[in-house]
């Protein structure tokens, strides 16, 4: 019996495989999902092998679907690195893209650019029937620095946003405003 993280990280696999292959095609079908909301991804059931889909929920197949259309606009991944396990969240994605854009270095919490900082808030306080469109932003800014995305993180992240202690929200602004220092 396969779990749900397996399914993700077979699906993310299959993702960089289509990088990887450029399979344009099946990238471009992907990509249209931008133009839906995520209660029409349905219509991406033709692009995704069903195996990645089979015995999830309604919820768990947009959120799965939803990160496949993300990742096809933009196929910048972390190196994977089989020794150290480390994952990656959007926070931190978003704190090296402030990086990128403040020259290499940011200071403190004063260094970071205040379109950042509104574009993170407004993430952190959407909830997760709201997050598509804020997503589909950040994915683009990350893409057009080329600042990788960690997906399998993103969509375990996904997966816990609605938690009742906020820790994927908690992770992501501590990733961003904090950076890599103890906290």
């Amino acid at each position: 019996m396969t779990t749900a993280a397996q399914t993700s990280s077979s699906l993310i696999d299959w993702l960089q495989g289509l990088a990887k292959r450029q399979d344009r095609g099946r990238l471009a079908a992907l990509r249209r999902g931008l133009l839906l909301e995520p209660n029409q991804f349905y219509e991406l059931y033709r692009v995704v092998p069903p195996q990645f889909l089979e015995g999830a929920g309604r919820d768990e197949i947009q959120r799965r679907l939803m990160v496949a259309v993300l990742f096809a606009t933009h196929q910048g991944s972390f190196p994977s690195d089989p020794e150290n396990k480390r994952h990656h969240n959007l926070g931190e994605s978003l704190r090296l893209l402030a990086r990128k854009r403040a020259g290499g270095s940011i200071d403190s919490e004063e260094g970071l650019p205040e379109p950042l900082k509104r574009r993170l808030d407004a993430l952190l306080a959407a909830p997760s029937d709201e997050l598509f469109p804020h997503l589909r932003q950040v994915i683009r800014m990350l893409k057009a620095e080329e600042i990788p995305v960690d997906w399998e993180q993103l969509l375990w992240d996904l997966r816990n946003w609605d938690q009742e202690d906020r820790r994927v929200q908690w992770q992501w602004s501590r990733s961003f405003y904090v950076g890599e220092r103890e906290a």
